[in-house]
C-alpha cells in the first residue's frame, strides 16, 4: 500500500526544493550526516498533520520542549510550504505567522473576541491548505484558540473537508528507559484488537526467548513487566534499548495502520547482527498494518539488510540518497527502485 506517492519539501529549514519521486511500500532515507534527513521526516509529517495546524508546535517538530510564541521561526524564513500526492490527490500545505496587536485592534466580528479567550493576542497562525486562504471579511469567522497552542496565540485555517484522512505517525531517535503513556495506549489498544500474541512474538527477536509483556500498576505508576519462557519477570526496561525500541517500533507500526510510519534512525539501539530478522519483521509488520514506511539511516549494514529482504520484490524498496548540489549547496535526491536498486550494492552510498 502506498499512500503518498510524492512528496516535494519547497520551505523547510534547510531544505528547499528537495523532492522524493517515485515512494514505495517502504523507503529509505540516506545520505552523510547533517545533510536533513531528520528534517525531511518531520516535513513529511507536517504535511500528513496538515489538518492539525497546532502540529507546528509539537517537540519533534520545534526539537526541545520549550514553549515558543512563532513555531515557524525555526522551521523557515516566513512561509512554511511542502506539497505532495497522496491516495492519488494532489495536496499543498502553506503556514504562515503574523505578529499581532490587541485584537480589538486586528479583528471586527464579535464571534472572533469571544472565541479566543485572552484579549491580547501575540500573533495568528495562518494555514492554507490546497490554495488561497477564505477572503479576508471571512477570515475571522475561522478563528479559533486550540490546546495546545500557546496562550495568546490564535489559529486561522481553512476548514476541514469531510473526508477521512490517512493517520500518520513518527517515531523518533529520543527515546528513554521509560515508557511514555502514549506507548501504554498503543499497548493497550493491540491487545484489544487481538494482536497480544503477535506484540509477543514480534519481540523475541532481542532477546529470545521472550514468552510476553504485560502492563503492571505500581504506587500509580504504570510500566511494562517482560516475562520470559523459563518464568522469569523483569521490568522491559532492564532488557535494554534495543528490546524498547523494537518494542515501541511495533506499537507505532500499529498506531500507523493504514497509514504512514515516519522512523528516524532505524537501526538505532539495534545490533547489527540482527538487521536481516529486524527487516523481515518491518516487512511482514508493514504488509500485514498496511503501513507506508518512510525511514532514515546512516548504516551501510542496514542498507544492505533491507536491500537483501526486498530482493524477490524490489518494486517494495525504495532508496533515497540525499546530497548537495556543489553548485547551488541546495540538498538534492536521487531515487534508486526496482531494477534499478538490484545494481544498488555496487554504489558508493557515501552514509557514514
Amino acid at each position: 500500500m502506498v499512500h503518498l506517492s510524492s512528496f516535494e519539501a519547497i520551505h523547510y529549514r534547510g531544505i528547499d526544493g528537495l523532492s522524493l519521486s517515485p515512494m514505495t511500500r517502504v523507503n529509505l532515507i540516506t545520505g552523510s550526516n547533517g545533510i536533513g534527513k531528520t528534517a525531511l521526516l518531520e516535513a513529511i509529517w507536517l504535511f500528513g498533520k496538515r489538518y492539525s495546524p497546532e502540529s507546528v508546535w509539537h517537540s519533534d517538530v520545534q526539537r526541545s520542549d520549550r514553549s515558543v510564541v512563532d513555531p515557524i521561526a525555526e522551521l523557515s524564513d516566513g512561509t512554511l510550504e511542502l506539497r505532495g500526492t497522496e491516495d492519488g490527490s494532489k495536496h499543498q500545505l502553506r503556514v504562515t505567522f503574523q505578529s499581532a496587536g490587541h485584537l480589538a485592534q486586528a479583528a471586527t466580528e464579535p464571534d472572533a473576541v469571544e472565541n479566543t479567550g485572552p484579549a491580547r493576542v501575540m500573533g495568528y497562525l495562518e494555514t492554507h491548505i490546497d490554495g488561497e486562504p477564505p477572503a479576508k471579511d471571512e477570515r475571522y469567522k475561522h478563528l479559533k484558540s486550540v490546546y495546545p497552542t500557546p496562550p495568546g496565540v490564535v489559529l486561522y485555517d481553512t476548514p476541514l473537508p469531510p473526508v477521512p484522512r490517512r493517520s500518520y505517525v513518527i517515531e523518533g531517535t529520543r527515546w528513554q528507559h521509560e515508557t511514555p503513556d502514549r506507548y501504554m495506549q498503543r499497548y493497550s489498544d493491540l491487545v484489544r484488537r487481538g494482536f497480544k500474541q503477535e506484540l509477543s512474538n514480534a519481540m523475541r527477536l532481542i532477546p529470545p526467548g521472550l514468552a510476553g509483556v504485560e502492563i503492571l500498576t505500581e504506587n500509580g505508576r504504570h510500566y511494562l513487566l517482560a516475562t520470559t519462557e523459563a518464568g522469569e519477570q523483569r521490568p522491559l526496561k532492564d532488557l535494554g534499548g534495543g528490546m524498547i525500541r523494537l518494542f515501541r517500533l511495533y506499537l507505532s507500526i500499529g498506531a500507523a495502520r493504514e497509514g504512514v510510519m515516519l522512523l528516524d534512525e532505524v537501526e538505532n539501539g539495534i545490533h547489527y547482527s540482527v538487521f536481516q530478522d529486524l527487516w523481515q519483521r518491518i516487512r511482514d509488520w508493514t504488509k500485514e498494518s498496511r503501513v507506508q514506511l518512510i525511514a532514515t539511516t546512516h548504516s551501510a549494514e542496514c542498507i544492505d539488510a533491507a536491500m537483501d529482504v526486498f530482493a524477490d520484490d524490489p518494486d517494495q524498496l525504495a532508496i533515497h540518497r540525499l546530497f548537495k548540489n556543489e553548485d547551488t549547496g541546495q540538498i538534492r535526491a536521487v531515487t534508486f527502485s526496482g531494477e534499478a536498486l538490484e545494481g544498488a550494492h555496487d554504489l558508493n552510498w557515501e552514509v557514514r
